[in-house]
């Protein structure tokens, strides 16, 4: 158990990951969810989309460090994997658990039709822990690899909307790229700071190391301006416009400052979850 606490605490600290979590199902319910639902409904959905979206995230990190296991003990000997501070025996009981968790949220949220709606975003998500099979030239094509890993939220959103009973209008379509460019703008936030190797030098795992600290500044800003239109446009009203555009220019007023940056958006995340919501 010790090992599992610490694995935890480097690897998926669970307080922000929770608050991820909870902003994704405010989000998920403010934007797809239809109008009249009871409190009941509203209560059981936000709890099972928190869960779900937890345990998701969760199964997402114990598959990353099966598939990057090999990169990781290469750059980054220093993380517990590769310490041995958990076994491959314990991280696999957590990836399933987790794995598990999922499933039976999607089913209790869906049903068994749902359920089985479900079973293509897991196929997707599949290929990408295989990186589509190509995972050399993947690694020569950086953003490629990078947009189809991202893609996986289009489906996982529109299959949240199936579920929750959002009609299929333009209105349903903002919401689901909405709640896409959000998590997006989180997953750059997430990888921003470049990383070093035990020499001392830059690892090109970063969005930041790869594309240069400019060219993620100016796609970071965008996502965040463009998921508050969007949910602008999808029935959040004028606020989440506006946190959007506050959230930029306070962005790009120390942009040299990876800590400035990474808590901007931080910050931002359960604040427009809070605006989609209402």
């Amino acid at each position: 158990m010790r090992g599992a606490r610490i694995y935890l605490r480097e690897r998926f600290p669970l307080a922000l990951v929770s608050l991820m979590s909870a902003s994704f199902a405010a989000a998920s319910l403010g934007l797809l969810a239809p109008a009249g639902l009871t409190a009941a409904d509203v209560w059981a959905a936000a709890i099972l989309l928190f869960v779900m979206y937890l345990a998701l995230l969760l199964r997402y990190r114990v598959t990353d460090e099966w598939k990057d296991f090999a990169h990781d003990s290469a750059v980054y000997p220093d993380r517990p994997v590769q310490r041995g501070v958990i076994s491959p025996r314990t991280l696999l009981v957590i990836g399933i658990g987790a794995f598990a968790v999922e499933l039976l949220c999607g089913l209790l949220l869906g049903g068994l039709v749902g359920f089985l709606l479900y079973l293509p975003v897991l196929a997707y998500s599949a290929l990408t822990v295989f990186e589509f099979f190509a995972g050399s030239w993947l690694d020569r094509h950086f953003t490629l690899s990078f947009l189809l890993h991202e893609a996986i939220y289009l489906p996982l959103f529109a299959w949240v909307a199936f579920v929750l009973g959002a009609s299929w209008s333009w209105r349903t379509v903002a919401g689901i790229l909405a709640c896409t460019l959000l998590l997006v703008s989180v997953e750059l936030a997430r990888k921003f700071s470049p990383r070093f190797d035990t020499a001392g030098a830059v690892v090109l795992d970063t969005y930041s190391a790869v594309w240069g600290r400019g060219r993620t500044l100016g796609a970071m800003v965008m996502l965040v301006v463009l998921s508050g239109g969007l949910a602008m446009t999808a029935g959040a009203g004028l606020a989440s416009l506006a946190i959007a555009a506050l959230s930029a220019i306070v962005i790009v007023v120390r942009p040299a400052s990876d800590r400035w940056v990474t808590a901007v958006v931080a910050i931002h995340l359960p604040l427009q979850a809070a605006a989609m919501l209402s």
